[in-house]
């Protein structure tokens, strides 16, 4: 089933000078979609619209039935989480305070959090397993340990699409390794779209690869069809060897001197 529908999407922050032209795709229930690009190509511009963040001037956004300019705030906020990249610790939050508030668009006016509320932030925090961490504060923990509270935040939500800009990102390998590895997993719960800088991550963990450059779709669809030296070389202009890790046949590329 399609959850997310694009078509010929443009926008930007001057009506002028879009920054996204006539981008369109599709997004399947449980799919892992990963936005790869070179810098100013557009990946967090699509994110900001997806969410709703930022008004396109063209084309549609389809979201399961709806028209997404047609959803108020909080339907949206129901339907879409995200996680942005720079988001930072906030003082005197615990861990569990800090995903309860994910559960803010079924609160109503006023109101305290159920038993619904409750559960959906036990089962978010069991799911990305920091139940040792739920006590501590959230200035107190490693950027991987935030990272993982940041998204379980998001999956406290329930929503049908996550939205991740640079998830990996001022994280080491294993951290890196060790998110691409849980989003991997969530996806059996709902679609993940992910931004990305590098691709040998984007490759060997994403079900779909979107590649952008200057706002325009360069290429779509399985990683070893949209990770070759010839897509590489409009995209960022370098050359690369693609190659296959022997077994598995996943997609890595080697730069070339």
């Amino acid at each position: 089933m399609t959850v997310l529908k694009v078509k010929k999407l443009v926008c930007g922050y001057c009506p002028n000078k879009p920054i996204l032209k006539e981008v369109s795709f599709n997004v399947d229930d449980g799919e892992f979609v990963g936005v790869v690009g070179p810098n100013g190509s557009g990946k967090t511009t699509l994110l900001r619209v997806l969410v709703g963040l930022l008004k396109y001037t063209g084309g549609e956004v389809v979201l399961g039935p709806n028209q997404l300019d047609k959803l108020d705030r909080r339907e949206l906020a129901r339907r879409v989480a995200f996680v942005p990249q720079m988001m930072e610790p906030v003082e005197g939050f615990t861990v569990e305070e800090l995903v309860l508030l994910g559960r803010t668009p079924y609160f109503e006016r006023f109101s305290f959090e159920k038993e619904d509320d409750n559960d959906a932030v036990k089962w978010a925090i069991d799911e990305l397993t920091i139940g040792n961490l739920k006590e501590r504060s959230v200035t107190e923990l490693s950027g991987g340990e935030f990272q993982r509270v940041a998204i379980a935040r998001a999956l406290a939500q329930e929503p049908r699409l996550m939205l991740l800009d640079e998830p990996t990102s001022h994280l080491d390998i294993r951290f890196q390794v060790a998110i691409c590895k849980l989003l991997k997993k969530l996806r059996s719960h709902r679609s993940i779209i992910a931004t990305f800088h590098d691709l040998n991550l984007a490759a060997r963990f994403c079900s779909k690869l979107i590649l952008l450059k200057n706002g325009e779709i360069i290429a779509s669809g399985r990683p070893p069809d949209v990770v070759t030296p010839e897509n590489i070389w409009k995209a960022y202009r370098i050359k690369v060897s693609v190659k296959k890790t022997t077994g598995t046949k996943k997609t890595r590329y080697v730069l070339l001197p």
